[in-house]
């Protein structure tokens, strides 16, 4: 009798704690956690998402306020590990934080619980895990997204090249992690894969997609990557994708949920 007193007080205090668990993650989601406070950003590291992120220039005050609150509540949730040669810690840390934000600014949960750290190396780096050179990559089973520093930063230097390694890694991390949420959001997002899916085997699409040039090479290798690398062009240059590429453009202005937001430079 005592063994089934003990088991039911300890399954009572386990979902008792995880209860309490969502509502503290809820409410930190939500900004409206008691216990937290956390500082907001100083005027210099806005100025560097000005600088670097034409997007945040173009949201409305609300928008931008809102976008502030979401980078230092990511920012402080992350575990950021840099190697020692690594130079630009504080702003790699603000400008991933940022830019996961970007991403995530038309959905309720912007803190992607698929990556918990972020490390960055110097530069290209040898991965244990695909046993090849990488210039970044995300890992889902160690919820780990990696960077090189030197590839990382350039992507920040010509915003409208469609190249940007923060942006690509970080749409295969908020791809996992939607697909496994049972809600609208995921419902729309998965939607929109399977869409994109079906154009990425169709013939004419592909032919155009190699005609126009306007894609990477390196987004035809698998439907992902082609997912990954269609996102750094939506971010970068949104005029010109919209204009040879309306279908694709619209398929992802809905799963990442930003049509209430200004994309055009």
């Amino acid at each position: 009798m005592d063994g089934i007193d003990i088991f039911g007080f300890g399954a009572v205090a386990f979902i008792l704690g995880y209860l309490l668990y969502i509502i503290y993650y809820t409410l930190d989601l939500f900004f409206l956690n008691p216990f937290k406070r956390i500082p907001p950003l100083t005027a210099q590291e806005e100025r560097a998402i000005q600088n670097n992120l034409p997007f945040y220039n173009h949201l409305s005050r609300r928008e931008k306020e809102r976008f502030r609150k979401r980078v230092v509540r990511f920012r402080n949730r992350k575990k950021m590990l840099f190697h020692e040669d690594v130079i630009e810690k504080e702003k790699i840390t603000l400008l991933l934080s940022a830019t996961a934000v970007m991403l995530t600014l038309g959905m309720a949960d912007f803190l992607i619980l698929s990556v918990e750290k972020i490390m960055v190396y110097p530069k290209a780096y040898y991965s244990k895990f695909t046993k090849k050179d990488h210039y970044g990559e995300y890992n889902p089973n160690l919820k780990t997204l990696i960077f090189s520093e030197e590839y990382l930063l350039h992507g920040f230097k010509i915003p409208n090249d469609n190249i940007n390694l923060a942006v690509h890694e970080f749409s295969h991390a908020i791809s996992f992690n939607i697909a496994n949420k049972l809600n609208i959001r995921s419902y729309i997002f998965m939607f929109g894969m399977r869409r994109i899916h079906k154009l990425f085997h169709d013939v004419t699409f592909i032919a155009k997609v190699d005609s126009t040039g306007y894609f990477r090479q390196y987004g035809k290798t698998n439907i992902h990557e082609f997912f990954a690398v269609s996102v750094e062009n939506f971010v970068e240059t949104p005029d010109e994708f919209k204009r040879q590429f309306p279908k694709l453009y619209g398929i992802l202005l809905r799963m990442l949920n930003f049509g209430f937001y200004k994309m055009t430079p």
